[in-house]
């Protein structure tokens, strides 16, 4: 069932719950990129100050957990992604019928956004 945008009762709904979806995407990715940098910081600081390793190993240790965790909300965040699209999808928005007016980029559930990533020597 087509629905023209401009026209669909839940348009401002769609657009609303889309915008905090990407917001929440882009914070946790944000989030998961600083504790990666916070842990590189605190080895390279720790090794100039001419500190021994095992020093900084309990923060790095509570810091691997909370970039575990960062990515696991991530994932679960992109499988509510997925569902909100389903939701769209029930109340007859596409992206394919939306056009320009899709809120989020089309993502193809089969393929990899990108190429898996390889060993290199």
């Amino acid at each position: 069932m087509r629905v023209d945008p401009a026209n669909h009762p839940q348009f401002a709904n769609i657009l609303a719950v889309s915008a905090a979806v990407l917001t929440a995407e882009r914070d946790v990715d944000t989030s998961i990129v600083a504790l990666s940098k916070l842990m590189a910081t605190t080895i390279e600081q720790y090794n100039d100050a001419k500190l021994p390793a095992h020093m900084a190993q309990p923060a790095l240790a509570k810091l691997a957990e909370a970039l575990t965790v960062n990515v696991d909300g991530r994932r679960l965040l992109g499988e509510a992604h997925r569902e909100y699209g389903r939701t769209a999808k029930m109340l007859g928005a596409t992206a394919e019928d939306w056009g320009p007016l899709w809120p989020c980029s089309k993502v193809e559930e089969t393929k990899p956004a990108r190429a898996p990533l390889r060993v290199a020597a």
